[in-house]
């Protein structure tokens, strides 16, 4: 039996945030190099569609987080697969998550990635699920705040499906 989806947010609402959240990122790096970095895959249409609404020069790249997926509330991490070859010195990078949710793997890659001496290292979520914070970490920005519930669609997909659905829905 197939679980229902009940939009959460339209494309419309995301498109905006997204475009809002765009233009803080610039003001708040000014001139600055910018960096935006995804963690796959989850993290993938958030940033096609905010680095095309970031005004200016930006750069990005992504890093692959192998989780195990058996709980779907709290995924664990693998295996994380960086990128060495990233030059990130002196660069505004901003991190893109898909769902912050224990606050463990982002807390790891973000001590990870202070020692390639960024200028800034910022997390960016795009769903924020502070109830399940385990670690003293808030995301820099985060689009939405959410609760309890599965979220599907926007890029994000629960056992490979509904992940290309146009909006963020809950199951």
């Amino acid at each position: 039996m197939r679980k229902k989806i009940k939009k959460a947010f339209s494309e419309k609402v995301i498109a905006n945030r997204v475009a809002k959240l765009g233009k803080r990122i610039r003001k708040d790096a000014g001139s600055g190099e910018i960096f935006l970095l995804g963690i796959l895959r989850g993290a993938s249409c958030f940033l096609t569609d905010l680095l095309r609404a970031i005004p200016g020069d930006v750069s990005y790249g992504f890093i692959d987080v192998v989780r195990d997926v058996t709980d779907t509330e709290v995924a664990t991490a693998m295996e994380i697969d960086f990128l060495n070859w990233i030059n990130i010195t002196g660069k505004n990078v901003y991190v893109l998550k898909d769902v912050v949710s224990t606050g463990v793997i982002e807390n790891y890659l973000l001590t990870q990635l202070r020692q390639k001496n960024p200028a800034e290292l910022r997390l960016v979520a795009l769903l924020d699920r502070p109830d399940l914070r385990t670690v003293d970490l808030n995301p820099d920005y985060s689009l939405f705040e959410v609760d309890k519930g599965a979220f599907v669609g926007y890029g994000l997909e629960l056992e490979g499906k509904h992940a290309n659905l146009p909006y963020i829905g809950k199951m």
